[in-house]
């Protein structure tokens, strides 16, 4: 690569990797913030819930936009948004006032990460199409492996305001890092946005309808082991806030070890094929977490191949998804994203109630359900045409 191409590259990945980290911060900080409020493990969730939904509808609000006009213009304007939720969030005194911040956090969210995905779909070809959304795509599961440990040991040497606090700061480096680092690409559709149009012309292709199908089942399937480990592993094996860290950095690093070196095992797999071994080795190891729940060794062992097998396979799903429809790829990667955190909103509102009617081992069933019936959808569309 080029020294610029790195540039661009490097930007891209910290501001994924701010996003990533504030995404996923919240699942282990779920007891902290339930004892802080003095609130149950619903309402707790409803937090996870209220910024699932923002961007799963603020997504497709802002995609079009990313096809009309400059997408550095649109980052740095995410980003901005961004950063005033994660600041308002450190310092909110109730939940009423948390839950709002996390409004406007997931709304700059929404703006800021399809653009990220979209301006790689559009930069890059090929074989290092696949290497640049592996190495992206890696700053998500390294916003686990360290993000989310060094704010909940934060939260529990402090309190877990801080956590969002030091989430505000990064977000302003990568403020400044966008501004340098990503160029200003100039738009080759001016036409005034036509929201309808851009939809439609989604709409119409049959199998870009079905891999955003593929997208929201998968990840309805593996937000809901996600979600509700950190809980069940604090009541089961009575660990501390920043035990519960270390389990998700023992994920992230496993799935960031995956998805950096994705590029080269997808180019040969394929998108399609790697989505489907993947996908379905995904679902058989979440079967196993609830065979093994009771073991933390055990769990811990599943959870790290789990990271291993998502790694692969969502950064897979994610390089398909960019190149299906170039001239509306921006709408696409909104509408992709929206899924993604529709997921997570039925694996949280819906998933409080499997896990307090039937356990997480319950839940680990369902999820695997759900990552099987994504697999199946997903290898009948690999070999469909629109």
């Amino acid at each position: 690569m080029h020294v610029k191409t790195k540039l661009l590259v490097g930007s891209l990945f910290l501001i994924v990797f701010i996003i990533g980290a504030d995404s996923f911060i919240i699942a282990p900080l779920l007891p902290a913030i339930e004892q802080s409020f003095q609130i149950t493990v619903n309402q707790a969730a409803l937090a996870v819930a209220i910024y699932a939904v923002c961007y799963s509808f603020g997504a497709p609000l802002f995609g079009p936009l990313g096809d009309r006009y400059p997408r550095k213009q649109l980052l740095l304007l995410g980003i901005s948004i961004f950063l005033v939720g994660s600041v308002l969030c450190a310092v909110a005194p109730t939940i009423i006032i948390f839950d709002s911040c996390r409004v406007l956090a997931g709304l700059g969210a929404a703006l800021t990460l399809p653009n990220v995905w979209a301006l790689i779909g559009q930069r890059f070809q090929g074989p290092q199409l696949n290497l640049v959304m592996g190495i992206t795509m890696s700053a998500l599961s390294l916003s686990i492996a360290i993000g989310v440990p060094l704010g909940t040991g934060v939260a529990q040497l402090a309190n877990w305001h801080w956590a969002f606090g030091m989430s505000a700061g990064l977000t302003l480096l990568a403020l400044i890092g966008i501004w340098w680092g990503v160029p200003a690409v100039p738009v080759s559709d001016k036409r005034p946005t036509h929201y309808l149009g851009n939809y439609r012309a989604v709409w119409q292709s049959a199998r870009t309808r079905w891999t955003l199908m593929v997208t929201l089942i998968w990840m309805t399937g593996f937000y809901l082991v996600y979600t509700f480990l950190g809980t069940y592993a604090t009541r089961q094996f009575h660990l501390t806030t920043l035990q519960v860290g270390e389990l998700f950095s023992l994920y992230g690093f496993s799935n960031f070890i995956a998805s950096f070196l994705s590029g080269w095992l997808v180019h040969r797999l394929g998108t399609g094929p790697a989505v489907c071994w993947f996908g379905g080795l995904s679902a058989i190891l979440v079967a196993g977490m609830a065979v093994g729940r009771l073991n933390l060794i055990v769990l811990s062992g599943l959870l790290m191949l789990l990271a291993l097998a998502q790694g692969l396979g969502v950064t897979a799903l994610n390089t398909m998804v960019v190149t299906l429809l170039p001239t509306q790829r921006s709408t696409v990667t909104a509408f992709n994203s929206s899924f993604l955190y529709l997921g997570l909103t039925i694996s949280a509102s819906f998933g409080s109630l499997l896990y307090t009617t039937i356990g997480f081992g319950g839940v680990c069933i369902s999820a695997a359900i759900a990552l099987g019936l994504a697999t199946g959808l997903a290898n009948v569309v690999r070999t469909a045409k629109d």
